[in-house]
């Protein structure tokens, strides 16, 4: 009797432990799509989704295209590829938290490999204070001159990309839905003019469970 009570509860050990066990699937993120979408927050494959997007449309769109041959002859250089600041991206989210940031990293990627344009370090969101520093070398006795960045060699952009992310949720009938809007916009800055804008929403439609949300 007292090893039958001994294999039971073994049994019963054995089924909670197996229970509690959980599983972790290893994957990456930029080439994954989950699909999982959270109400409070901007997942990182939304983001790249988004940015991929925006970028290709971006160095494919017809005004960007003219504007580009434009820059070309103005520098007499069929190489030559206009300067991009990237703007603080504009948090119109319900969530205070949101790394912008990341967005910034993934835009500066995707624009570097696209091959048709360059991205200052220099200024705009992206700005590091390493270049300013490096620059302050020239009365360095330490430091061979010729190596020290001279004055007068940094390059201003000449265009400026501005990103923004907003959010809205829509509660009815046991249903809430939740979207998300990115927009972007590029404006030459000698000019003020905007060559190109980008909207994309993703959204998801979560219904209400037996006990709430």
């Amino acid at each position: 009797m007292k090893k039958h009570h001994l294999l039971l509860a073994f049994s019963v050990s054995a089924v909670f432990f197996a229970g509690c066990r959980s599983t972790t699937t290893i994957f990456d993120p930029a080439t994954t799509r989950t699909g999982i979408r959270q109400e409070g927050s901007v997942s990182s494959e939304e983001m790249r989704e988004v940015t991929a997007a925006a970028v290709e449309s971006a160095m494919t769109n017809p005004r960007f295209s003219q504007f580009l041959r434009q820059y070309q002859q103005e520098k007499a250089d069929a190489y030559a590829r206009p300067v991009v600041k990237l703007d603080r991206v504009i948090n119109d989210t319900d969530d205070p938290d949101l790394n912008v940031g990341e967005i910034t990293d993934m835009l500066n990627e995707a624009l570097l490999n696209a091959g048709k344009v360059d991205v200052t370090l220099a200024e705009g969101a992206d700005r590091t204070a390493a270049i300013a520093a490096s620059r302050e070398l020239e009365d360095d006795e330490n430091f061979d001159q010729s190596t020290v960045a001279q004055r007068g060699t940094l390059q201003a952009a000449r265009l400026v990309l501005r990103p923004k992310v907003t959010s809205s949720t829509i509660a009815d009938d046991g249903r809430r839905v939740v979207v998300r809007t990115f927009v972007m916009d590029m404006a030459d800055i000698k000019t003020g003019l905007v060559m190109w804008r980008f909207t994309k929403q993703l959204g998801f439609i979560k219904e209400k469970g037996t006990f709430g949300w």
